[in-house]
Parts: C-alpha cells; structure tokens; sequence
C-alpha cells in the first residue's frame, strides 16, 4: 500500500467518526428535548395542583366563584381576593403559553390547555372584566392569545356549574351506561 491509500483510508475513517458523532449528537439533543418536554409538563402540572389545591378553601373559592360569575354584591376585601387569584391564573397561563410557542409543549398537551382556558377561564363575565382591566400587564402574544379565546368562546349562561354537575350525577344513576356509549 502506497502513502496515499494510508491518506484515503484515513479520510474514510475520518468521514465515518465525523458521522457517527452527528449521529450521537442528534440522539442526545432528542433524548434532551424530550426530557425538557417532561420536566416542563411536570412543572405546569405542579403549579396547577398547588393552585387549584389553594383554590379548594372555602373562603377561597367563594370569593372566586362570585368574582367570576361577577356578582355585584362582592366587597371590596373580596374584590381584592379575586384579582390576586385572577392574577395567578393569568400568570400561569402565560408561562404555559410561552413554554408551548418554546417547543417545550407538546400539541396535544396543548390542546387540553386551551379547552380548559375556553372552558373555565374565559367563558366567565367576571374574569373576562378582570381580563380588560389587566392585560396591558402581559407580552403582546399572550394578549393575543387570550383576546382570541375571549373572543372564540361565548359568555357561560347563568347555570352554575354545580347544578350541571348535579344534573349529570342524576343521569348517570337513571343510566350510567349512557356516558360510556352502550
């Protein structure tokens, strides 16, 4: 073997090395993501249950439910309740909104996400007020991104989500197999 086919299978060699560390590399940078992607999930998942755990007190919840279905009779005292607990949705729907246009969200854990802002966030006339009152506060695509749901979703009736869950309870005890599709 002549010096320049050492030279050509050292290049060879080389090119193969070259590739295999890309190779590794893109296995490593997709093992990351999606360790980044769990974390964050779980992240959001802890803020929420903290959240809706504090949210559970009585006192607390009163206040939220009057705030949100926007009853006139809150006091002051109250009022001040429900802005701070309005805030800390707003602000943690934020940062779960910025975590998905990141890539740290995945679509379909997403797509829950925004079933929940339409359903229990934005369909209320009291937190939908609090909403104009604070927006200004927020990044420009979160602004976007919540006037859009505000507009999508129309305003909840009357009806208080405890009375449509006893109406449910009713029908599953008449027909539980009525939920499952039978």
């Amino acid at each position: 073997m002549t010096l320049s086919d050492w030279a050509n299978i050292a290049q060879i060699v080389a090119a193969i090395s070259v590739a295999g560390s890309l190779a590794f590399v893109g296995i490593q940078l997709h093992y990351n993501t999606k360790s980044n992607r769990a974390s964050t999930l779980q992240m959001n998942a802890n803020y929420w249950l903290q959240y809706l755990t504090a949210m559970a007190d009585p006192q607390l919840s009163k206040v939220y439910s009057m705030g949100a279905a926007g009853r006139k009779e809150i006091e002051q005292g109250e009022f001040v309740q429900f802005f701070f607990l309005c805030r800390a949705t707003f602000m943690g729907c934020e940062n779960q909104h910025y975590q998905y246009l990141s890539g740290l969200i995945d679509d379909k854990a997403y797509a829950g996400y925004e079933q929940t802002i339409k359903e229990q966030i934005a369909a209320f006339p009291g937190i939908r007020a609090m909403w104009q009152m604070v927006r200004h506060t927020y990044g420009p695509e979160f602004v976007k991104f919540m006037d859009l749901m505000v507009a999508q979703v129309p305003t909840h009736a009357s009806s208080s989500a405890c009375n449509t869950w006893k109406t449910l309870v009713e029908q599953q005890r008449r027909d539980p197999a009525s939920e499952r599709g039978e």
